[in-house]
């Protein structure tokens, strides 16, 4: 299979990760009534961890020290990123925070730079811009005060940006499999020890609705996703993986709209527009350049 077919298969995983973490947003919204924040991740994360235990059993077996070093790295950014985004949708609606999640786009090429050494783009400076003030009409509310929620929601959007960064330095020179097991039971791991300490009296006699939103983050949204995007980015770069991951911000809109009926006021829609055109300016734009360019090569030479 040919570099191109990688990477559309890749491009098309990905936008089914998006679709997934979309719908989850409101899914975990309504557990979250229910189930403190940190016992959700606890049960999420280590059933999560558990399945892909006996999925990848053999794949485990000949784990090394550098995907060890690679998934406690970027494991502790997800355990970061999850748990200011769960705690922030306590606080916020389930919209708001697909998309401030959704701003970690603009953020990796900056990130990157520290690794790779390439200063962003103009396109790229002006599409952070634009997105921090569709942030701003998102999350200001009428009295200038922004939401404890959403505070937590943009430090979470960091740490995915720092998860997508450091995804693709470490998936090319190790197991993608192997990393996101790490990741994963890393936050299971922590998030259910914490849990525990604070809710002595544990009980896991939650009903089916909470159970089924609690496989569905464990199956599709933690192990699937992460499965998934880690054997992605062996084949794309870290900041057009975050661009098809970001619209898991739109699907979080849409989903928001229908199942969690949340309504969206003109200063909302506004500032959601403002995001998705900072992204894309940030991502479409350039590309979009660098075809015509090579369209205009290819009719000099013919």
């Amino acid at each position: 299979m040919n570099n191109l077919k990688k990477s559309t298969i890749a491009d098309i995983a990905l936008f089914f990760v998006a679709l997934g973490w979309g719908l989850n947003f409101v899914v975990e919204k309504k557990s979250l009534t229910m189930i403190t924040p940190l016992m959700y991740l606890g049960l999420r994360f280590i059933l999560s961890a558990l399945l892909m235990a006996v999925i990848f059993h053999k794949q485990l077996k000949n784990i090394t020290k550098e995907d060890i070093k690679g998934g406690l790295i970027i494991g502790l950014f997800v355990l970061l990123g999850f748990v200011t985004q769960t705690v922030g949708l306590v606080y916020t609606t389930p919209s708001k925070s697909g998309f401030i999640t959704g701003s970690n786009v603009v953020m990796v090429p900056f990130l990157a730079y520290f690794i790779t050494k390439e200063f962003p783009q103009l396109n790229q400076i002006v599409g952070a811009i634009i997105t921090f003030v569709g942030l701003g009409f998102v999350s200001i509310d009428e009295n200038l005060v922004i939401g404890w929620g959403d505070i937590l929601t943009l430090l979470c959007a960091l740490c995915f940006a720092l998860q997508i960064t450091f995804t693709e330095y470490y998936v090319k020179k190790s197991n993608p499999i192997n990393i996101a097991f790490i990741q994963i039971a890393l936050t299971g791991i922590i998030t259910m020890g914490i849990a525990i300490i604070q809710e002595p009296a544990i009980s896991l006699s939650y009903d089916l609705e909470i159970w089924g939103s609690i496989l569905f983050g464990a199956v599709f949204c933690t192990a699937g996703a992460f499965a998934v995007q880690n054997v992605a980015q062996k084949y794309t770069n870290s900041t057009h993986a975050a661009v098809i991951l970001c619209t898991e911000s739109i699907f979080a809109g849409i989903f928001s709209y229908l199942f969690w009926g949340e309504p969206l006021a003109l200063k909302t829609v506004v500032g959601f527009v403002l995001v998705l055109a900072g992204v894309l300016i940030t991502e479409i734009v350039p590309a979009r350049a660098t075809e015509c360019i090579k369209e205009s090569a290819e009719t000099t030479t013919l």
